[in-house]
């Protein structure tokens, strides 16, 4: 299975359960900018937890997303929204940038990572202006209490394959000739849910998805049995920002 596109087939759960973004991230981000801000390119816009946030502050968004059900809801998002949003069909590798033309932002939420590592800086490069803005972030859902989440670990991380959030040393990032300004950062968040809610909210990650149907739910099942009714949770949201340069990417 393409664990890029093991999300869709139930993207109703992603969307319901999944956290959002706050709106000191979309702050943040377009303060990061050089200039002003109103076009934008989405890479794996998924069903718009974060189309959301920058479309409805008046941004045209082209949104990439290569899996149907995904694009299904999403497309019910922008309708409700009454956003300007034009979704495409296709990946990072195969949107016909030339056509999309430069943007002042390119953002990727929970997405980045399963791009091409040797494509992925100059592409981006390339769709954006010079002074745009690259946004390139996620958020993990983590339980807060430490005794809680070590147990939880203890049955679960023998099994789990690595899911991966940024997958890539800043460091990198900092390499690329077209981009400048590069800053690390996280906004921190946290929220008191359900265990049955966030029990649903990791049937929504792509290292629990990847298990076979029994395996999953036996896993899920000891999960819940460890829980408390009610959980504590910490949303960070780990942002890398980097500004284009004149310079022409490598």
């Amino acid at each position: 299975m393409d664990r890029a596109l093991s999300f869709g087939s139930d993207a109703e759960a992603y969307d319901r359960f999944r956290p959002g973004y706050p709106d000191s991230l979309v702050d943040t981000v377009l303060a990061h900018a050089d200039g002003p801000v109103t076009r934008a390119l989405e890479v794996g816009a998924g069903t718009g937890k974060a189309t959301a946030g920058f479309a409805s502050r008046g941004l045209v968004v082209t949104a990439i997303e290569p899996d149907p059900g995904m694009r299904a809801v999403l497309a019910t998002r922008i309708t409700q929204g009454g956003w300007t949003v034009d979704v495409v069909d296709a990946t990072f590798e195969t949107v016909d940038l030339d056509a999309v033309g430069p943007v002042d932002l390119l953002y990727a939420a929970a997405a980045f990572h399963w791009t091409d590592p040797a494509t992925r800086w100059s592409r981006a490069a390339a769709a954006l202006r010079p002074g745009g803005v690259l946004a390139v972030f996620g958020c993990a859902r983590d339980l807060a209490d430490p005794a809680l989440a070590a147990r939880v670990d203890a049955l679960t991380e023998p099994v789990l394959p690595q899911d991966p959030t940024l997958s890539w040393d800043i460091g990198v990032l900092r390499e690329q000739p077209a981009f400048a300004d590069v800053v690390e950062t996280t906004l921190p968040r946290t929220a008191t849910m359900s265990a049955d809610d966030y029990v649903s909210h990791l049937t929504t990650v792509s290292a629990y998805r990847v298990l076979p149907a029994t395996q999953r739910d036996e896993l899920l099942s000891g999960v819940r049995g460890l829980l408390p009714d009610v959980v504590e949770v910490t949303e960070d949201v780990p942002l890398h920002l980097a500004r284009r340069t004149d310079r022409s990417p490598s």
